[in-house]
């Protein structure tokens, strides 16, 4: 299940409410948060099971530790847990949406529901059809990282707010460049059942240099908010650290893209974006207490 990336999936949704709502969420819609984190972790459980299902053959080669290549967990187990993981996911978003609409009086029915379905539409089309595309497989992963985002945007009022949208960009660049350099790690099982990635097209070095291109592109994301959303000094000292993370990842994975760097590399990122996930939890919560960086610095001017 990748219990930590399952993590990260939910908590982008839960970030994306606090986002766009504030303290509220807490107070007003603590069991649709609820329902938001089982779902999600339930959804991104269920992509990481069918992956390694489908992905029996390439493990072999690539992974044979894994629990399935290995020979730990049957195959048709982990089909039946990641079949019934997808139903308990749309169960969760259906939920929310009763909770929201006829509880809380939301905007609209279906938000909730429709993301799940939409999730569950990219995982089963990534397993069996994306990934074999190169940058279309990358894309439909971290599509879905930017769903969670714009779940909790539209939710309660069903429109689109500048910072909650920063964010879903933000971590959907970071994660993209993540994904486009674990093809490094796989470019022998790739080849061999003929899956194309930008690591089999490429090579290690162009693959890098892709990787290192979108973590730099996600540097200046993050920095989107304090200009578009009146983001505040808090943002701007929590995200530091994220900025820092990703351009010495990019240095990093350029020197050097051994199996070794790749692994360390790639586990760095997903602790980046946990913490570019607690700066934006941290501005939700109390950007509003504080002057907005640029307004500050005007009036210091």
């Amino acid at each position: 299940m990748r219990p930590f990336n399952c993590f990260l999936i939910s908590m982008c949704a839960i970030v994306g409410w606090i986002a766009d709502n504030g303290r509220t969420v807490f107070t007003e819609h603590w069991p649709a948060l609820i329902l938001t984190f089982i779902g999600g972790w339930a959804l991104s459980a269920a992509a990481m099971i069918l992956n390694d299902y489908f992905d029996i053959e390439i493990d072999k080669i690539n992974q044979p530790q894994r629990p399935i290549p290995s020979g730990e967990i049957k195959p048709k187990a982990a089909l039946t847990v990641g079949i019934i993981l997808i139903a308990v996911g749309i169960f969760m978003g259906l939920g929310i949406d009763f909770f929201e609409y006829y509880v809380k009086g939301s905007a609209v029915f279906g938000v909730a529901l429709v993301t799940a379905l939409v999730n569950t539409a990219l995982l089963l089309s990534y397993t069996k059809i994306l990934k074999r595309y190169s940058l279309l497989g990358n894309f439909g992963v971290s599509i879905g990282v930017w769903f969670g985002f714009l779940y909790g945007d539209l939710i309660v009022d069903f429109r689109l707010g500048w910072f909650t949208e920063c964010l879903g960009f933000s971590a959907f660049i970071l994660n993209f460049g993540r994904e486009i350099a674990k093809g490094i790690l796989d470019i022998e099982g790739d080849k061999e059942n003929n899956v194309t990635t930008v690591a089999t097209a490429v090579g290690k070095k162009w693959t890098a240099y892709i990787s290192a291109l979108f973590w730099c592109m996600a540097v200046t994301a993050v920095m989107l908010p304090i200009f578009v959303a009146e983001a505040s000094w808090i943002y701007l000292a929590s995200i530091m650290v994220c900025a820092v993370l990703a351009l010495t990842v990019s240095i990093w994975i350029i020197i050097n893209q051994s199996d070794k760097s790749i692994k360390i590399i790639k586990t760095i990122v997903l602790w980046t974006m946990l913490l570019a996930l607690i700066s934006f939890t941290l501005e939700a919560l109390l950007g509003d207490l504080i002057d907005p960086l640029i307004t500050a610095t005007t009036t210091l001017i």
